[in-house]
């Protein structure tokens, strides 16, 4: 093989990218054979959603580490399908109040099995130490990356 320019499988960026699209494929295929119609994306914006009240669309961006204009479009889909509502913060007229709507609280208790499910699968043959080792180093890595980008 030769010289490696660079290994992306020494990469902490390239590892937990592809790491990420292939545990979403999975949630997304589950989710489908559970007919649950949620893309990975929709479940992680709606499980925020759950586990915060007056969740506005900038928090979430900021917590979903997008950019608002990708989040407002995602959104604005899941506004169509009937899966969220946007109200006006009562406290600020200029702030959006994100909500799920009935039709997605129906797919909560399915869909959080899929995920613990999609979660399962990919944590097999990993250990509860190495689990919490991963996500403590994770979460330094991002509070770092955070930090630096301003």
């Amino acid at each position: 093989m030769g010289n490696i320019f660079y290994n992306l499988h020494e990469c902490l960026g390239f590892m937990t990218i592809t790491t990420n699209r292939k545990m979403g494929a999975l949630l997304h295929r589950k989710m489908k054979q559970a007919d649950v119609h949620l893309t990975s994306e929709q479940w992680g914006i709606l499980a925020q959603i759950w586990n915060q009240k007056n969740l506005t669309q900038e928090e979430l961006a900021y917590a979903s580490c997008v950019d608002k204009s990708t989040m407002s479009r995602a959104l604005r889909h899941m506004e169509r399908n009937g899966l969220i509502a946007r109200h006006v913060d009562p406290a600020d007229a200029r702030r959006k109040i994100l909500r799920s709507t009935p039709k997605a609280d129906m797919l909560k208790d399915r869909s959080a099995a899929v995920a613990r499910e999609v979660l399962a699968l990919a944590l097999e043959n990993v250990g509860p130490a190495d689990r919490a080792t991963a996500l403590r180093v994770l979460m330094k890595v991002k509070e770092n990356l955070r930090r630096h980008s301003g």
